[in-house]
């Protein structure tokens, strides 16, 4: 195919799109109005996760751990019964709901390794994803400080020194507006 029949095809799409306003207005909105839109509803970070907490224990380390939830990535976490926790979450009341086990802090002691339950409202894919790993990282961080009786601040070995160039702040509306595109 030669140069000249390229060019003739591209003029011959142009003028038809021309003629069809509405595929206009289409293309319009969807490389301008469709990806903003969509790149402002991504969540930067959990903001407010409704969290609900069956505390069967009721010793030091499990309070240590509730009040470890705060804003703005949770709200205050609300203290339920086993029997309420499977109820709020089919209502969708909380997107989270931990659940800590009789004798959590005498296992943990006796260095047997007890299991938080953790029951998440995969609804709400965005805060679901997000909040799974931030309460896995603070319970591991509060049990951790409670079994070794001291909050450490060392320095890592090896630190990071991350740049950023074109985005510097980080925002994830940029990168939501790049990966819509």
């Amino acid at each position: 195919m030669r140069l000249a029949n390229v060019i003739q095809l591209g003029i011959k799409e142009l003028r038809s799109l021309l003629r069809d306003p509405m595929m206009l207005v289409l293309i319009v909105y969807a490389f301008s109005a469709a990806i903003y839109t969509a790149a402002k509803a991504m969540p930067e970070t959990l903001n407010m996760a409704t969290i609900a907490v069956v505390d069967e224990d009721q010793s030091p380390a499990s309070s240590r751990i509730i009040t470890a939830f705060h804003p703005p990535y949770f709200s205050i976490p609300q203290l339920i019964t086993q029997p309420e926790m499977d109820h709020r979450m089919d209502r969708g009341v909380d997107t989270f709901a931990l659940d800590i086990p009789p004798n959590f802090q005498r296992d943990l002691l006796a260095r047997k390794s007890p299991a938080i339950q953790l029951n998440i409202d995969a609804t709400r894919v965005s805060q679901a994803f997000t909040g799974a790993g931030y309460i896995q990282s603070i319970v591991t961080s509060e049990v951790s400080e409670f079994v070794k009786r001291y909050r450490s601040a060392a320095a890592p070995q090896v630190d990071l020194d991350l740049r950023a160039r074109f985005n510097q702040e980080l925002k994830q509306v940029w990168f939501g507006a790049i990966s819509n595109l």
